[in-house]
């Protein structure tokens, strides 16, 4: 863990923010007085889970849609001087509420009674996970937030301290719950918008939204650092991926003509994307990784050249397990060790089990040890592994593209690469829904028996069709260069120049002046637009067939 800070640095520490906070009012000066229409509608800001830079952001989402007459009104946990400050330089009226106030000791000690008789009834964590109430999906929010909260792969039923973790978040989720069910009842917003929306108690905000029939939109980073992803749910789609294309979009995409420009362009960018590193280079999974040729991997790997080679790409054990689709396993740890046994009992192929690169920078982000839970969970359930099974740790000096070359199978839940490979003609098969699963270029095993039956004959499966290749070709097109909309009147920086001698952090500025003009901007002024007059699911950088004729790939 991270040394606490000294009271020197907590000083300077204030002092910086403080400082960032006057200078955040003064750029916004303009946006903030300028003239607006009564407030007719409501939008109601999640911000359970922030940080100061990702306020900032949604603070110019508030001050554009303040432009179009609705009042924002911002969710926090608690008094945060820091953020309400940052939201009222975009905004001045912006309304706070607070989760604590409502989750007083009396609805505490409630909440807390009824998770322990839910906890009774429950036989098992698994158990625990299915759990719905009134539409609720409050198993899967509480779950996924104590796996990340311990770094676990999967809960323990023996282990006390899970049990204790469990309890009491599924005590703030049950508050959570009553919470949003009286704000919806009392004053419902037009629009709720979400950065996180999967953990407790996100998670429960966005299910209420969604129950009351409340316009929830979330935002995200995308996989290119200068772009953000922005998608509408309703209820029956709250389980997608903020990447998904909507049918919508895919009929679209199925419909224009295709080219073979088209085919190399989307082939040579995923190929640039790992070669520059700028595939969710803020997460940094390919810094210090080279390009290594396939019979470097395969001297490397100990690979039998006479063999096929797949390869498993694990999923980080305790990021999002339960956020989007459903899945054959009860959580990506069970997936793993049953895959992995499945691959112990084929010996005709090379598997490579590849542990996935976001290990390394999530532990520096916690600031714990860079522990590959992937690992000691396999080592767990299988001892030591065949010679015909090889790891690959997180911290590997081969890029993933190296494996391109390599792999003639590639197995996931619902991981990015299922939409890679297959660009490729690389078979992947997944276990689980997801972004892109039932799209035509996946294997899509219906049940885990038929998963793991298909595990056992792997090697017979042939290459995909060239109709598969081009619907993930037209896919990733459609995925990574319409849905992505580049940050053009602002910058979410991620790894900006530290200042004042403090550690270095993801911020926010400006690219120009904001004022009403920021209305016919392409991002933030579409995104107003977005909002305010459309029910669109998804929000694209461009329309699809335009698009396509200027062939715009780059």
């Amino acid at each position: 863990m991270t040394a606490r800070p000294t009271l020197s640095e907590r000083l300077r520490y204030r002092a910086a923010v403080a400082y960032d906070l006057w200078n955040w009012q003064r750029v916004l000066s303009t946006l903030r007085c300028a003239e607006r229409p009564p407030a007719q509608r409501t939008v109601l800001f999640c911000n359970l889970l922030t940080m100061l830079s990702t306020a900032k952001v949604e603070s110019l989402m508030a001050g554009v849609l303040r432009l179009k007459g609705f009042h924002p009104v911002i969710l926090l946990e608690r008094p945060q001087w820091a953020i309400e400050k940052i939201f009222r330089a975009a905004a001045a009226d912006a309304e706070f509420i607070y989760l604590d106030s409502w989750t007083d000791r009396a609805r505490m000690e409630a909440a807390g009674e009824s998770a322990d008789a839910i906890l009774a009834r429950s036989a098992s964590f698994e158990d625990l996970m299915r759990l719905e109430i009134d539409g609720y999906r409050i198993g899967r929010n509480v779950q996924s937030l104590v796996l990340r909260q311990l770094r676990v792969g999967r809960l323990d039923n023996n282990d006390p301290r899970h049990h204790v973790a469990v309890k009491a978040t599924l005590t703030r989720s049950l508050a959570a719950k009553e919470f949003v069910e009286n704000l919806m009842k009392e004053r419902a917003p037009d629009v709720a918008i979400f950065i996180e929306r999967g953990y407790t108690p996100a998670g429960e905000i966005f299910d209420g939204c969604l129950l009351h029939g409340v316009d929830a939109v979330q935002w995200c980073s995308a996989p290119q650092s200068d772009c953000l992803i922005y998608r509408r749910y309703r209820r029956n789609t709250r389980g997608e991926h903020p990447l998904a294309l909507s049918d919508a979009t895919w009929r679209g995409l199925m419909a224009i003509p295709w080219t073979e420009e088209n085919d190399r362009a989307v082939v040579e960018r995923i190929a640039a994307n790992y070669a520059s590193g700028s595939w969710y280079n803020r997460q940094q999974l390919q810094e210090g990784k080279a390009i290594v040729e396939r019979a470097r991997v395969r001297d490397l790997l100990e690979l039998d050249p006479l063999k096929k080679t797949a390869i498993v790409f694990c999923h980080i054990l305790y990021d999002a397990t339960f956020f989007y689709g459903e899945s054959l396993f009860e959580d990506y740890q069970h997936w793993l060790v049953e895959t992995v046994r499945a691959a112990i009992g084929n010996p005709r192929l090379n598997w490579i089990v590849k542990v996935h690169p976001v290990n390394v920078w999530r532990s520096r982000m916690d600031g714990a040890k860079m522990v590959q839970l992937e690992a000691e969970a396999l080592r767990e359930a299988h001892g030591k592994l065949p010679s015909h099974v090889k790891l690959m740790g997180a911290d590997t000096p081969i890029n993933t593209f190296s494996l391109f070359d390599v792999a003639d199978y590639g197995l996931t839940v619902r991981g990015t690469i299922g939409m890679e490979l297959p660009c490729f003609g690389i078979p992947v098969v997944t276990a689980g829904t997801g972004r892109y699963s039932g799209r035509g270029f996946t294997v899509d095993p219906a049940t885990r028996r038929e998963y793991i039956e298909l595990l056992g004959r792997l090697h017979e499966l042939p290459r995909l069709d060239a109709d598969a290749v081009r619907r993930a070709r037209r896919h990733y097109y459609g995925a990574l260069s319409l849905r992505p909309i580049p940050m053009r009147s602002f910058v979410l920086d991620y790894y900006p120049p530290a200042r004042f001698g403090l550690p270095q952090h993801q911020d926010v500025y400006l690219k120009r002046r904001a004022d009403e003009s920021l209305l016919d901007t392409e991002d933030l002024g579409r995104f107003a637009h977005w909002i305010a007059s459309t029910q669109e699911p998804e929000l694209l950088a461009r329309s699809i067939e335009p698009a396509m004729q200027a062939a715009a790939l780059s």
